[in-house]
């Protein structure tokens, strides 16, 4: 079983030497790249006054002293958030706000932000593409910096031919693209590659035989990933992402065990979802990220509303790095108790 080629890859982005990369030689690094991170965000209004008169951040082991960034903070306070001028900022995105009808938020991207995301993708799609392939994305990708015109770029950069394919249609239309195309891989959301299986079960038109699939941009439920792999009979790769992680977070390998996380960019802490106080690996809690590498808008210890767990390690592909593990729902709060609501469907609120 292959090494996910994430390892080198964070290897050199973190100047570690490959035989040396471990969870504490990254969390070292980590501890160098959170303090130049909160430095970033004091450039911010809203970090100014969040954190004004709080003891800073030395290491990891002190980020529970900071303050949750909460979802509704980028819509109240998004353009404080912004650290640079106007006009270094290249990529706007508005987005509804997580499980409520409220504000929308807005997330700001510079140039240098996008090219990490460029690369991450260029590096992450190797774990099931190989030089030569034609990828199939169903993403959006037609506006410049949309999430398919950067997964465009990466394939690219790589040596993998992407196809960008339109977004809607139905199953059947998905899957006779698909097939045109003669992809080896393709790249869809949960609720797509649910319909192009659906599709092909029901013997509506001729049926793609890929290779491998990445599936990303909502929670993936086991079961869609189960019927995918009966329909077409390919190897199904799952991704964990959002917009506020500059859409690229983290890549299952070749042995289906939780995602490899670019931790020169983020890092990932699960927190008790009533108290907030961290949790240790194995226990499932919520999601909270911390962009470590972000140049237009810094967010310090994030609240994603996921529900995961950090998996300790190795991984059975012989990383020696931890994963975060699938992604089991959302987290709802009610009282003095939480529970996860579980998204049949793949949808994310």
């Amino acid at each position: 079983m292959a090494r996910s080629p994430l390892d080198p890859w964070l290897a050199a982005r973190l100047s570690i030497p490959l035989g040396t990369l471990s969870p504490a030689t990254v969390r070292a690094r980590q501890d160098d790249l959170l303090r130049k991170a909160v430095r970033h965000a004091l450039d911010a209004p809203f970090y100014r006054d969040r954190l004004g008169g709080l003891p800073l951040p030395r290491t990891l082991d002190d980020l529970a002293g900071l303050p949750f960034t909460m979802p509704d903070d980028l819509c109240e306070g998004g353009d404080a958030l912004l650290r640079v001028a106007d006009d270094a900022v290249a990529r706007i995105v508005t987005l509804p706000t997580s499980g409520s009808t409220g504000a929308p938020k807005r997330l700001r991207f510079s140039d240098a932000d996008i090219e990490r995301t460029v690369d991450f993708f260029a590096v992450g799609m190797t774990t099931l593409c190989r030089p030569g392939d034609v990828v199939a994305i169903f993403m959006p990708g037609q506006r410049p910096d949309s999430v398919g015109d950067l997964l465009d770029r990466g394939l690219r950069r790589a040596g993998i031919q992407p196809v960008l394919l339109p977004p809607a249609a139905s199953g059947a239309e998905h899957a006779a693209r698909l097939a045109q195309t003669g992809a080896q891989v393709f790249v869809a959301t949960p609720t797509q590659a649910r319909a192009i299986a659906d599709a092909v079960l029901a013997g509506q038109g001729p049926a793609p035989r890929p290779r491998a699939c990445l599936l990303s941009a909502e929670a993936t439920p086991p079961e869609t990933a189960d019927r995918v792999r009966a329909a077409l009979g390919c190897e199904v790769f799952d991704h964990w992402g959002m917009t506020e992680t500059g859409y690229g977070g983290g890549v299952e390998c070749a042995a289906h065990h939780g995602f490899h996380l670019r931790e020169a960019d983020i890092h990932v802490e699960i927190v008790h979802p009533l108290t907030g106080a961290p949790l240790p690996d194995g226990q499932t809690g919520e999601v909270v990220v911390t962009t470590l590498a972000a140049e237009a808008m810094v967010l310090l210890r994030y609240r994603t509303g996921d529900a995961a767990a950090m998996l300790p390690p190795p991984c059975r592909c012989g990383s020696p790095l931890r994963r975060l593990g699938p992604v089991l729902g959302r987290i709802r709060r009610y009282g003095n108790h939480w529970d996860i609501i579980t998204l049949a469907k793949g949808a994310r609120p």
